[in-house]
């Protein structure tokens, strides 16, 4: 595994933070994504195989990169792994479905759909409840789900409009995503057991979207100059924010951060190109894991692990 320092500008507020290159697939410079990591550090995410395919991995630090091959088909998505290593994520069917997945104590589980022909799970907690989004019958627009129990896929419906998506679920079942409204706008949503779907708001805009939910019931929000991906029950966030600085190109510098409960906003730094973002962070406190992507030297896209000391 690679290590390094993370690279920050001089000037903001960081913490000893490693930042770990976790490879990819194929050859080298191919891409790859990190989009979850549990207590263990464990990672899994999405790379590019020797053939271009987009597949499925996971990392451990023991075993390296390694694809998933959660189904029989060729292109494969990983979402979201858990603390007992359960994972989720969408994968092609090989007959020209793409089906929700969840792969527990080594098997892969095809989670179906609300109907339809496409279905992804990108979140599932503790007991194994999973949520994503599915396709209803006719081809209809995708409508988030939630699957509370085996064989149980719950259609959540929307906020009058056409669409939902369900990106976060906590341990008690509470989900969290984005649901177009009567008038066709994304609006972030919380759905619970007992009330529905309600509609959080916006901050005065007209868009916002939920990404991530806690313990404690507490949310996150993307916005246009920085987006917060994940929250943990420690109250830590990390997402990407604009720096104030420009790329080669001229356009928004972007970083990965990770905001404390007391308010600091730590800039986690890159591999040494221009860009990063954090898309998780894990439960644990000392060192925290935070799973993402950077952009190396050479400006490849690259799945990357950074451990914070934060205590």
């Amino acid at each position: 595994m690679g290590e390094r320092t993370a690279r920050a500008p001089a000037g903001r507020v960081t913490a000893p933070v490693a930042i770990h290159d976790l490879g990819t697939l194929g050859a080298s410079g191919a891409f790859s994504q990190a989009k979850a990591v549990n207590r263990l550090g464990q990672v899994v995410g999405t790379s590019r195989d020797g053939l271009g395919r987009s597949r499925a991995f996971l990392w451990s630090e023991t075993a390296g990169i390694a694809d998933l091959k959660p189904c029989a088909g060729v292109s494969s998505s990983a979402n979201d792994i858990n603390e007992r290593g359960e994972i989720v994520g969408g994968g092609d069917t090989g007959f020209g479905d793409f089906h929700a997945y969840l792969i527990s104590e080594g098997l892969s589980f095809d989670l179906g759909t609300l109907g339809g022909n496409e279905s992804e799970a990108l979140a599932l907690n503790r007991l194994g409840q999973v949520a994503g989004h599915s396709r209803g019958g006719g081809g209809l627009a995708k409508h988030a789900f939630f699957i509370p129990q085996p064989g149980e896929m719950l259609d959540l419906g929307t906020l009058g409009g056409a669409t939902s998506v369900a990106h976060d679920v906590n341990e008690r079942g509470e989900v969290v995503g984005l649901a177009e409204t009567r008038s066709g706008q994304p609006h972030a949503f919380l759905w619970t057991a007992t009330d529905g779907m309600r509609d959080l708001g916006t901050l005065g805009g007209a868009v916002s979207m939920a990404l991530g939910i806690n313990g404690r019931t507490d949310g996150t929000l993307g916005g246009r100059t920085s987006c917060a991906n994940d929250v943990n029950d420690h109250g830590y966030i990390v997402g990407a924010s604009q720096t104030g600085e420009t790329d080669h190109r001229g356009l928004p510098l972007t970083h990965a951060f990770l905001r404390t409960p007391d308010g600091r906003i730590l800039d986690l730094g890159t591999l040494g190109g221009e860009h990063s973002s954090a898309a998780a962070v894990s439960d644990g406190s000392d060192p925290l894991w935070v799973a993402g992507h950077s952009h190396d030297v050479a400006g490849c896209i690259r799945a990357v692990l950074w451990a914070v000391r934060v205590g």
